[in-house]
């Protein structure tokens, strides 16, 4: 992972899991989602050492890093209910095609009174391993947590103003979320809507190999009619610049104004084609 997302990591374990926090129990049950580290990728391991924690590596394959493989990506039978102290996952979220039902198996797996972290890039580059499916919005940290019947304690995403270094490009969304202690009566109604969620998850192998756009007949005549000339072609951060600026324009014109300029945009494409 990025220095950014391992700095987020280590800010949380110096806040959250160090004495005299309350949340602190020696020694904790570390449990690290998604951990197999990549070649010249860091891994949170040394931010966990023993005797104070008992870090756990998993993945849903073998490699580096991993101490625990899982036979169903989304239904984890090797783990028990409320048997881990501190769930992490960093750089795993947007890999994950159905990460609300990982987001339910964390809830599961979580001692009441256990807390989570989760890092995950909200903007950036596609980047498959081996798919790359989401990006998550300041908003999503309440969605989350409530979603997975937690509690959320923090979210920050990271935009230019705090970021320092290799990674700050992603603009990490980070969410810290704490599972409440329910009432037994409580806790099992919770654990049912887990085992509810869970149930739903899709376990046949994709009908679709993952790659580059599937281009049919619609997205064809779009990129024909959409294509800007070489001469317009500006490098995409220019791009997106004066993409913003056209929107907040736009949001300040009054409706009358907004009609006027449509009108003006169809007569300009008309006299282009013809």
């Amino acid at each position: 992972m990025h220095r950014s997302s391992l700095l987020k990591m280590k800010a949380f374990r110096d806040n959250y899991l160090a004495p005299p926090s309350p949340f602190r129990e020696d020694p904790l049950r570390v449990l690290d989602v998604g951990a197999m580290a990549y070649a010249a990728h860091d891994s949170h391991r040394p931010l966990f050492p023993p005797p104070e924690f008992e870090y756990i590596g998993l993945d849903i394959f073998p490699g580096p890093n991993v101490d625990l493989v899982v036979a169903d990506p989304h239904c984890w039978e090797e783990i028990p209910t409320a048997s881990i102290d501190v769930v992490l996952s960093g750089q795993m979220l947007e890999h994950d095609p159905q990460f609300w039902i990982s987001l339910a198996e964390i809830s599961r797996i979580l001692r009441p009174g256990g807390l989570c972290c989760t890092i995950a890039p909200s903007t950036g580059p596609v980047h498959r391993f081996p798919v790359d499916c989401w990006r998550f919005y300041p908003d999503s940290g309440h969605a989350l947590m409530s979603w997975a019947g937690l509690d959320l304690v923090e979210s920050h995403r990271e935009t230019r103003n705090y970021g320092r270094g290799q990674g700050i490009e992603w603009h990490d969304l980070m969410v810290i979320g704490r599972k409440p202690v329910r009432t037994p009566l409580d806790e099992e109604a919770h654990l049912e809507r887990l085992r509810t969620i869970v149930s739903t998850r899709v376990t046949a192998p994709p009908t679709n190999t993952p790659g580059p756009n599937a281009l049919g007949p619609a997205a064809t005549a779009f990129e024909l009619e959409a294509k800007a000339p070489l001469f317009r072609r500006y490098p995409y951060p220019i791009r997106v610049w004066l993409a913003n600026q056209r929107w907040r324009l736009w949001e300040r014109l009054t409706p009358e104004a907004r009609r006027r300029v449509e009108m003006i945009r169809r007569a300009i494409g008309s006299l282009s084609r013809s």
